[in-house]
């Protein structure tokens, strides 16, 4: 005979038992996916505006309070890097994974676009070493957003992302050979055109070969996620 304190551990006890962890870890996953999309997407719309300006007002005019800007769209995209790490390594996140797909895929398009406007600017040679440098930069910081971003995710395959890279490579260096053998440019500008075309070609061959040079930066991420996610996940 049972006695009449005595409460069944069934399933729909067990459910109310662990119902409010499951609930709240659900809650912080999901605020932490909305973080890291908000930072994200605030950094890259903020880079973005920065290169406009840049292309359009011009360098000098955007010289003004620039350190300041490229302080705080860093700033959003550390922000959204760390919180999507955190939602996808500690708390599971499924569906940040996409997303942060699609968002790479908008780095490496807005990337082309650039290099696209930056090879127009090559070839007419109307540009002082500021303006190249500055091109340098801002491609460079395009491709290391990109890179951050296939970072977050485990597994991801930036080998289809090179071929892009490679086509507009290969295109520049087609408009090297015509610039400067039939339409005889200006000598003192070929360091600089074969500078660019080496840099973005051999960043697009190392994504092709996938030789792993960003494997201990994943190991290292990996452990540490691995050796701390108990800690920083909720338990209630």
């Amino acid at each position: 005979m049972s006695s009449p304190n005595t409460t069944p551990r069934g399933p729909s006890s067990m459910q109310s038992r662990y119902g409010n962890r499951l609930s709240q870890r659900g809650m912080l996953s999901l605020l932490m996916l909305l973080a890291s999309i908000g930072g994200l997407s605030f950094a890259l719309l903020g880079g973005s505006k920065l290169v406009l300006d840049i292309f359009g007002a011009g360098l000098m005019n955007s010289l003004n309070g620039l350190s300041t800007k490229v302080l705080v769209v860093g700033l959003a995209y550390v922000v959204g890097w760390v919180t999507a790490m955190v939602a996808i390594r500690v708390y599971g996140n499924l569906v940040l994974p996409f997303i942060i797909n699609f968002l790479i895929w908008g780095c490496l398009i807005g990337v082309c676009a650039l290099y696209v406007l930056i090879l127009q600017r090559l070839y007419n040679q109307n540009y002082d070493l500021p303006h190249y440098l500055a091109y340098l930069m801002i491609v460079a910081a395009g491709l290391g957003a990109m890179v951050g971003l296939h970072l977050i995710i485990e597994d991801h395959d930036l080998r289809p992302l090179s071929i892009p890279l490679l086509v507009i490579s290969m295109i520049q260096l087609g408009l090297i050979v015509f610039r400067y053998v039939f339409a005889a440019g200006n000598p003192y500008y070929l360091w600089a055109d074969l500078l660019f075309f080496l840099l973005m070609a051999a960043f697009a061959y190392l994504m092709l070969a996938h030789i792993g040079l960003l494997t201990p930066l994943r190991i290292q991420l990996r452990n540490y996620f691995d050796k701390n996610s108990k800690v920083i996940r909720t338990e209630n």
